[in-house]
């Protein structure tokens, strides 16, 4: 009589060597019936299920991280309103030059910073006015500019203008006809801000306040 072993076991019957439907990994295993190999069967079964949810994770992080790029070129497009913290957090994270003039209570920030050499902040009162294109909302403008502070200083001296040294040193004008827009130029730095406010003598009071204007770091 043949005998066939599996393991340390010797049977009688190749039958007999599958037990429960397991495959013992014996020198008989390749002649097993085919009725015999349902476990590998449903080994296929579950690295098949398994590559699946593999394949779709990986899918649904591909979706998730498009939309979170999607997302991030749409805060520095100014398409999105940021509370004081999600403006702070967008700024250090893309590397970007900055200024502001401070939180306003209950405003939201809309943020235009996806060209190189300027940037804008708009303020948003109560986080409303953001598909609103008029010169209704407070906003400061970084541009980039070689010699700033003497570039500003220059420009204060214009027939029409006035110019002044603020007091954290740095060089400020405005035209006479226009004062809802101040300009000033960073002591020591290639960094001009603008300052607009619709208000009356606010964009000039913004310059005036020390370190009210300030880079968000």
């Amino acid at each position: 009589m043949n005998q066939y072993e599996a393991g340390d076991e010797v049977f009688s019957s190749k039958d007999d060597a599958v037990e429960g439907e397991e495959i013992y990994e014996s020198v008989t295993a390749p002649y097993v019936s085919l009725s015999s190999r349902k476990p590998r069967r449903r080994s296929f079964l579950a690295i098949g299920s398994f590559v699946a949810v593999v394949i779709l994770g990986f899918a649904g992080y591909l979706i998730i991280s498009h939309f979170s790029k999607t997302n991030d070129a749409q805060k520095i497009e100014g398409k999105v309103a940021m509370s004081a913290d999600e403006l702070h957090t967008v700024v250090l994270v893309k590397h970007l030059t900055v200024y502001w003039a401070g939180p306003m209570v209950g405003a939201k920030y809309a943020l235009i910073a996806n060209k190189p050499g300027s940037s804008f902040v708009r303020y948003l009162p109560n986080g409303q006015g953001l598909d609103d294109t008029t010169t209704s909302y407070r906003v400061i403008a970084t541009y980039s500019q070689k010699g700033a502070f003497l570039v500003t200083q220059s420009a204060g001296g214009v027939t029409g203008n006035v110019g002044f040294t603020n007091v954290d040193g740095n060089a400020v004008f405005y035209v006479k006809t226009r004062p809802t827009n101040v300009y000033m130029g960073i002591k020591n730095k290639d960094i001009q801000i603008e300052i607009f406010d619709p208000g009356i003598d606010q964009a000039l009071g913004l310059s005036l306040i020390h370190n009210q204007v300030q880079q968000i770091s």
